[in-house]
């Protein structure tokens, strides 16, 4: 079976969506957005990890920023705040990061650059370049 285009994402987040209270800046056609390449049941998983996140900072509805919080821990995993890096480390990690995206913006045809970030995130992971498809 096929991975869901982004119509097929905005269908099956709807179904999911419909079981969480949403805040009035939550579209299903912006987190269907952020998800290219996302499987059913990811998108599944994305909601009720949205859910979570909104009711950890105790919230009475999920809003887009625990959507885009959720899509983050997906892709990049788990924040690892017992991982402190020294100055040093994370300027280098700041250099390798920076690398991947200004690589990323020079190539042509290649995904556009959405967020670096130098924060400890998975396995082993010190920092990441998210790059996301403008189409599926």
């Amino acid at each position: 079976v096929d991975r869901p285009d982004k119509q097929g994402r905005v269908q099956i987040l709807q179904v999911h969506m419909k079981k969480a209270k949403l805040a009035a800046d939550v579209d299903a056609e912006k987190v269907a957005a952020l998800t290219p390449g996302f499987t059913g049941a990811d998108l599944a998983n994305l909601v009720n990890e949205a859910t979570l996140l909104a009711t950890r900072r105790r919230a009475d509805v999920v809003t887009m920023d625990d959507f885009n919080n959720a899509v983050e821990r997906i892709v990049a995993g788990l924040e690892k705040r017992n991982r402190l890096l020294n100055p040093r480390e994370r300027e280098i990690v700041a250099y390798h990061e920076m690398g991947h995206a200004l690589v990323a913006m020079a190539l042509p045809g290649v995904d556009p650059v959405h967020k670096v970030s130098i924060i400890p995130r998975g396995v082993g992971a010190l920092g990441y370049t998210i790059q996301r498809p403008t189409e599926d």
